[in-house]
């Protein structure tokens, strides 16, 4: 009998060719870039972002256009962000384009190179490197690319509210960028709503005001369904009254949808089909392996902020009703200032008119918690 691997990955994005549900955001993220249109895009962290612009990108580059995805998470220097820059480059220039990108690095003899340690190994052996000129060169590469070429580029800066921790790097990036009209098109993800606000909206600091403002949405769960179905029929198994039980549990949450498939998997043997008691076993041991991310992340909030946090998981009248805050201790004047800041960082979202926990093992865990 032959063993299958499971194939339910969630330590990671999903491969591009894998997305879940997202065909119509990456076609209408795709033809405002081929239009020349700038994008920002908003979603909670590990919410199907890098799945679906490494699609959008995949798609752009079929289409003729240079790319880069420009992860900017915990970045905290202008160096860092030209290793990010020179690295996103590498990691996807191919061929001719490739070959001339790299001429133009040599011919420019200001450390980068899409082969070897580049940048960094610049950094190591002269710590009196001119890093902001290099930045603002390398930025402005696909106007170079465009001049050279005639090639168009798409560049997307991933977790772009990172920058802000780089004392003006936002300003250094918008100097450049602004003039690329006719050259590239560019993309801006974040997981913090009201950073994100901030980058694009105040008028003290706008990246680019013009970004035409996009978000993810939970996964539609019919789409969910089929993809896990599928995959349980290929390694003969059959997910049975489980899936529709997972699928309410994980409201859409893409990370969150793939770990509880992939332990469902596990507790389900070839042949068999799954019912309730796979699916118990199955959540509870998704809460198990991650209870010590989930409990770090919520001591790591301010007390008020963990307060309602647990009267959103546990209170049916939600952080608002006089139960809730006298079971927690927190007092109505608090509830909204809690509310907002857990709102700005996407840890909370709206769904159905009400305000939920983004993350369905957190409530669960929180749950647990409370009774113990």
């Amino acid at each position: 009998m032959p063993t299958h691997p499971n194939p339910f990955h969630f330590s990671g994005p999903l491969p591009p060719e894998e997305m879940i549900g997202r065909r119509a955001e990456a076609d209408d993220l795709l033809t405002l870039a081929r239009a020349g249109h700038r994008v920002r895009l908003v979603g909670p962290r590990r919410y199907g972002k890098t799945t679906l612009l490494r699609r959008v990108l995949d798609d752009a580059e079929a289409a003729g256009m240079a790319t880069a995805l420009v992860d900017l998470e915990d970045v905290l220097s202008l160096g860092g962000i030209v290793v990010r820059i020179e690295r996103a480059y590498a990691r996807r220039l191919k061929g001719s384009l490739r070959t001339r990108v790299d001429r133009l690095f040599s011919a420019w003899n200001i450390g980068l190179s899409l082969g070897g340690p580049g940048f960094s190994a610049t950094l190591q052996r002269s710590s009196n490197a001119n890093v902001e000129a290099v930045l603002l060169r390398l930025l402005d590469l696909p106007r170079e690319l465009h001049q050279r070429t005639g090639t168009r580029s798409l560049v997307v800066f991933d977790e772009i509210q990172d920058i802000l921790a780089v004392d003006g790097a936002d300003g250094q990036i918008r100097s450049v960028i602004q003039h690329h009209g006719e050259a590239a098109s560019y993309a801006f993800a974040g997981s913090a709503p009201a950073t994100m606000e901030r980058l694009f909206s105040d008028p003290r600091r706008p990246l680019l005001e013009q970004a035409v403002p996009r978000s993810l949405e939970p996964l539609p769960l019919s789409e969910v369904g089929d993809y896990v179905a599928e995959r349980f029929r290929r390694s003969d198994r059959d997910p049975g009254d489980a899936l529709a039980a997972m699928l309410e549990f994980s409201r859409g949450h893409p990370q969150r949808c793939m770990m509880l498939a992939h332990f469902l998997w596990d507790e389900t043997a070839p042949g068999t089909i799954a019912d309730e008691v796979q699916w118990v076993e199955a959540r509870d041991v998704a809460l198990g392996h991650a209870a010590g991310y989930l409990g770090a992340t919520w001591r790591a909030w301010p007390t008020n902020e963990r307060r309602v946090a647990l009267a959103l998981a546990t209170s049916p009248g939600g952080p608002y009703s006089r139960a809730a805050q006298a079971g927690v201790g927190i007092k109505k004047s608090s509830v909204r200032y809690a509310l907002q800041s857990l709102s700005d960082r996407a840890d909370v979202i709206r769904r159905d008119d009400r305000f939920v926990l983004t993350d369905p093992l957190l409530e669960l865990w929180l749950q647990r918690h409370a009774t113990t």
